[in-house]
């Protein structure tokens, strides 16, 4: 039995930099590849990512796995990805889950309405 597809990504929230997601781990594998890329650019010569052991990592109440993506530009758009990793194997994937088009903040120049002195 070959490697399944990453599960479907949900979106969470963005800020300026960081980009949050979530998804639903699968039974079968515990291991997952979480890539990401500024939108024009290519997966192959640009794209980032983190590994996330399932078992290593606090699952929300509803028994998903939510993780941060940091660093990020501001006012950027970005395709974000989940691909399953092969049991025993640190490269070999499954087809990739489908992507997400996530725009980080822009940078905000006036203050928020909490911080102003009237």
């Amino acid at each position: 039995m070959g490697v399944p597809a990453g599960p479907k990504l949900d979106f969470v929230g963005a800020s300026e930099t960081i980009i949050t997601v979530s998804f639903n781990p699968l039974n079968s594998h515990g291991h997952y590849v979480l890539q990401w890329k500024e939108y024009h650019q290519k997966w192959e010569t640009d794209g980032q990512s983190k590994k996330i052991n399932s078992n290593e990592v606090t699952k929300t109440g509803n028994g998903k796995i939510q993780t941060n993506i940091e660093g990020l530009n501001p006012g950027a758009t970005y395709t974000v990805r989940l691909r399953v990793l092969a049991e025993g194997s640190q490269s070999e994937a499954g087809k990739a889950s489908p992507e997400l088009i996530i725009d980080t903040e822009a940078v905000s120049c006036t203050p928020k309405p909490s911080c102003m002195i009237l």
